[in-house]
């Protein structure tokens, strides 16, 4: 068993997906013997989910570093500073990177870590263990990234970040080359990183995210209303990932008589911005049908699926779309609920295939996603199963089995 010392900007009490990918390695990786501790910053404002410091054992040690974020603020000022944030590269934690890496340095001698792992978003985390490597090459350093960086596709479709693309691709190229070992999230995102970078191959695997069954246990699960039609999305709605294709697709059927109005409802738990789903409400005249429930504790998110009929799984085309799923697909598979996937080609399709969970349809084929949502309304009312969950493919993804993958590395590293 080793030392094993994790520089994680995004870390609990902070709330969201990207979180629990780390939070759920250290759990377990405690679990299976190894001494870790944590590297991130002081809590700040922004969401917060206090339940999931359940995860972090007590003999880890979490070492929180003083913040250094010019993009918060109000009125013009702050749209200035969110504006300039977008300008610094590879993103506005560099400062704390940056303005840390003495104190990170003192925690090293302090701590004596066997095996650096460092993850993102945020990308400067890897320009921290760059700093370290450079140092202190006899630590092993491990790079996870759980969304690509260049090729990311968020990352293209934004002129900001296309403008910092040359510098970016640098660091990236640099970081891949100097780690002893890269994680990726996906398969195909580990293809990317090994055609640009030939000498990951050997070095390289890929550790996709997963469900916690122990986050199951305990749950107030009830069932959705008799006379309606629930279909729940959980997680952030920004770029690509939009309510028009289902919304579209409901009023076509609403349109043509195919569903009652009063039979439906959308529910959208989340941190997503009221006047957005206002505007939504407004322009597809479904001012009932969609339920805003905010952010919820993680337990609670996990409550309101098994309150769904069917679970919304967004995915927007483009360039790069077929490479990643989300964090939030894993508990949807758990549930054992009908997954709607609006999501192209690529490994998200692939999963919900695989899985048995669900049916998929193009992003912008409107009358495919229509023909899902009949389907499963009608299964609502009907009784009629549309699914069959293939329960040992799923179970491959619970994190235990994603923390034995990383605990073998860390020992043959």
């Amino acid at each position: 068993m080793r030392k094993v010392l994790m520089i994680a900007n995004q870390f609990p009490p902070m709330g969201g997906a990207g979180v629990q990918r780390t939070s759920k390695f250290v759990k377990y990786l405690t679990q299976l013997g190894h001494e870790v501790a944590v590297i991130t910053k002081e809590v700040e404002g922004g969401l917060k989910d206090k339940t999931l410091n359940e995860d972090i054992p007590d003999s880890v040690k979490v070492y929180r570093l003083k913040v250094y974020d010019f993009t918060n603020g109000t009125g013009f000022l702050g749209l200035v500073k969110k504006v300039l944030s977008k300008l610094v590269s590879p993103d506005s934690e560099i400062f704390w990177a940056k303005k840390n890496e003495k104190e990170v340095l003192n925690l090293l001698d302090k701590e004596r870590p066997e095996i650096l792992y460092t993850t993102s978003f945020p990308y400067s985390s890897h320009l921290l263990g760059l700093y370290i490597k450079k140092l202190r090459p006899d630590i092993k350093w491990i790079v996870d990234y759980r969304d690509e960086w260049t090729n990311n596709p968020f990352h293209l479709d934004s002129r900001l970040n296309r403008l910092k693309f040359k510098s970016e691709k640098k660091e990236e190229l640099e970081i891949n080359e100097a780690c002893d070992f890269l994680i990726a999230n996906t398969e195909i995102m580990l293809a990317n990183f090994v055609k640009d970078t030939p000498s990951l191959e050997g070095r390289s695997t890929f550790i996709p995210n997963g469900y916690d069954e122990s986050d199951f246990e305990g749950l107030d699960i009830k069932g959705s209303p008799e006379d309606t039609f629930v279909m729940t999305h959980t997680g952030s709605l920004y770029g690509r990932r939009n309510l028009d294709d289902v919304l579209e697709a409901i009023k076509l059927l609403l349109d043509r008589g195919e569903v009652e109005k009063e039979k439906i409802e959308l529910r959208i738990v989340g941190n997503v911005y009221e006047s957005v789903l206002d505007k939504y409400r407004q322009d597809y005249d479904l001012r009932d049908e969609i339920v805003s429930y905010g952010y919820l504790p993680h337990k609670k998110s996990i409550e309101m699926l098994f309150q769904s009929d069917a679970l919304l799984l967004l995915i927007g085309k483009g360039k790069g779309s077929g490479n990643f799923y989300t964090g939030k697909v894993f508990e949807y598979l758990r549930t054992y609920k009908p997954i709607i996937g609006i999501v192209p080609d690529g490994v998200a399709r692939d999963l919900i295939i695989d899985t048995g969970t669900g049916l998929t349809a193009d992003p912008g084929d409107i009358e495919g996603i229509a023909g899902l949502i009949k389907k499963f309304y009608g299964s609502k009312f009907s009784g009629e199963e549309v699914i069959e969950p293939v329960i040992d493919q799923i179970e491959k993804y619970r994190r235990e089995n994603q923390a034995k993958a990383l605990s073998k590395i860390i020992e043959e590293i």
